[in-house]
């Protein structure tokens, strides 16, 4: 007979207890997790890099990992043309230096422009021979996929 077995018998003679309480353990570590997380975006005021730049989208991009490093060098030109070098705003003419600056500093000879997809043509078209002057020919713009 199976409910002779000895283990049958040791968890029928066990009372039944109902556990009517919530373990606070899970929900502190859900808590904490958040409070890293937003403290984590609060703590780091580097974490955006460059102004808010809503890209054009473009059916044929490439994944560019160099771009996300910290001493790449990101210009952006905002809707309204402002220019920013990585996260300093600065007019066009001082482009040439700075990027002159960042490459003897060991960055990569290679340009990353984020572009506004409403700014006028304009506005790009003032920047890029600022670019030129700085010596580099490379030149990636950073688009987003659809």
């Amino acid at each position: 007979m199976v409910f002779l077995r000895k283990g049958f018998l040791k968890s029928a003679n066990r009372p039944n207890e109902l556990y009517c309480r919530i373990d606070p353990a899970p929900i502190a570590a859900i808590f904490f997790a958040f409070v890293a997380m937003f403290l984590g975006d609060l703590a780091n005021p580097h974490a955006r890099r460059t102004a808010l730049v809503d890209r054009a989208s473009a059916s044929h991009t490439r994944y560019l990992p160099k771009a996300l490093r910290e001493d790449a060098i990101l210009i952006a030109v905002t809707r309204d043309g402002s220019v920013y070098f990585r996260n300093m705003r600065l007019s066009p003419a001082e482009l040439p230096n700075k990027i002159h600056d960042s490459v003897l500093n060991g960055a990569e000879k290679r340009i990353y422009l984020q572009v506004d997809a409403r700014v006028k043509y304009g506005n790009v078209s003032a920047v890029l021979p600022y670019i030129q002057l700085s010596g580099v020919e490379n030149v990636s713009f950073l688009t987003e996929t659809p």
